[in-house]
């Protein structure tokens, strides 16, 4: 077995890693200059405005807050902390997450009205900007309770980021009303913008002449938008090219690995779904272009033979959407009367 090759072409592997902090940010001057106006008072010391950043995955969203952050205290003096709420999705776990990250003494106690009220004290004076990532990967219940509480906290700002605005709107109405965020869209990349960030990574993370400026193009062609494909493809079509003690990436590596990096991406969403998300897709895949009555009644009939609680229509609807703004599935007026949809998996 050969441990080693001759070839290098990942000459620095984090600049393509999904945790890599960027220095700059193409095609989001819009985004920035709106959640600024947001943030804009904390560095006076008033309250600031809270952000929802929502948009397809992919699109920055993520990539731009982390940036945000790094600005604030570099140039404003002023605290951030990053929250991912799939890995902390209650209050409790937030709050130990924000307590750790600010070196709170005393704040290890077992108990979430004693962690909140000795971050109050600890914030009387000071000033902070929270992301919290992923926002709705936490039940409702906790989602509610985290936007609620955190935000009487004692001069700090809010930045919200999911896939959708509509989670906002299903929070609680005094929840909604206290909250009352700026909700700012991030659309998908173009294939010029894609290949600006590609072109930008690729600079530092791989060897001088490994990859041409057509390969590039070609990644961003087909990453349809979404920033995190088209890195993951150029990282894996790097891998390939090394494995076969290749000069260069060549353009049967970018296929190969555009294909794995889709895949990645699907078992990658589904992993933050619900087990009745996942159930739906498993149903709308084994029966391509199902109608949703159809599928309704599939989806009971399956949780009859399992003994698995069905949702509620409502959920269900709510559901079948969440597949379509994820990318897994895409949804078809039917040719037939009413608001019925056709849905089939997304290759």
């Amino acid at each position: 077995m050969q441990w080693h090759n001759e070839q290098v072409i990942l000459a620095n592997l984090d600049v393509l890693s999904e945790s890599h902090a960027v220095e700059e940010l193409y095609a989001r001057e819009a985004q920035l200059k709106e959640i600024g106006i947001c943030l804009r008072p904390i560095t006076e010391g008033k309250k600031p405005m809270n952000a929802w950043l929502h948009g397809k995955p992919g699109a920055g969203k993520t990539a731009t807050a982390r940036w945000l952050l790094k600005k604030l205290k570099s140039e404003a003096g002023i605290r951030g902390i990053y929250v991912n709420c799939w890995e902390n999705p209650t209050f409790f776990s937030v709050l130990d997450c924000i307590a750790r990250e600010l070196r709170m003494l005393g704040a290890e106690k077992l108990s979430t009205s004693f962690k909140l009220d000795r971050l109050k004290k600890h914030l009387s004076n000071d000033r902070l900007v929270i992301v919290l990532d992923e926002i709705d990967q936490s039940p409702p219940k906790e989602r509610n309770a985290i936007l609620y509480n955190l935000h009487d906290l004692p001069g700090v700002g809010l930045v919200c980021v999911c896939n959708s605005e509509h989670v906002y709107f299903d929070l609680e109405e005094r929840v909604q009303s206290r909250l009352n965020p700026f909700r700012i869209f991030f659309e998908q990349y173009s294939p010029e913008e894609l290949f600006k960030i590609l072109d930008r990574r690729a600079q530092y993370a791989l060897a001088l002449g490994a990859y041409s400026e057509q390969l590039l193009r070609t990644i961003a062609g087909l990453a349809d938008g979404d920033a995190r494909i088209a890195i993951q493809t150029l990282k894996n079509a790097a891998y390939l090219a090394e494995n076969d003690n290749h000069e260069k990436i060549r353009k049967h590596h970018v296929h190969r690995a555009w294909n794995s990096a889709k895949d990645l991406k699907k078992v990658f969403l589904l992993r933050k779904l619900t087990d009745h998300h996942c159930l739906l897709y498993e149903l709308i895949a084994k029966n391509g272009g199902i109608l949703s009555g159809d599928l309704w009644r599939l989806y009971l009939k399956t949780c009859r033979a399992t003994r698995t609680k069905p949702i509620a229509v409502r959920t269900y609807s709510q559901y079948c959407n969440k597949l379509v703004e994820l990318g897994l599935v895409q949804a078809k007026r039917a040719a037939i009367q009413g608001k019925v949809r056709k849905f089939s998996t997304i290759q």
